[in-house]
């Protein structure tokens, strides 16, 4: 795809999102703990953990575990965590009105 059509998420940007997102998940006391999606959502996990001081977990529990992904876009591995009362995308691409191709810093091609 063409860098025309990509929404490049950078270093900076990702902070600063992941810092927002930090700040919701401390305000939540309901919160105990923090699943990363596997692949996408782990590397935002392990941030926020660091930022909130909330321990990652193998094995969510429903009611207070936030469920971390790196995109929220057709909205299936969201609907995959449905028994799950707390998702949080870094990206909600609906919400942002993104329609490009999102691409965050950690993925640009090495030369």
């Amino acid at each position: 795809m063409n860098k025309k059509n990509e929404y490049l998420i950078s270093v900076d940007e990702f902070e600063t999102r992941c810092k927002a997102l930090a700040r919701i998940l401390k305000k939540n006391k309901n919160i105990k703990n923090i699943y990363g999606v596997m692949c996408s959502g782990m590397f935002i996990a392990i941030r926020l953990s660091y930022l909130t001081k909330l321990p990652i977990t193998v094995f969510p529990k429903s009611n207070e575990t936030a469920i971390i992904d790196d995109i929220l876009d057709t909205g299936n591995t969201r609907h995959s965590f449905d028994n799950f009362g707390y998702f949080f995308p870094l990206v909600d691409k609906q919400a942002e009105g993104i329609i490009n191709w999102v691409k965050f810093w950690y993925e640009q091609n090495e030369r």
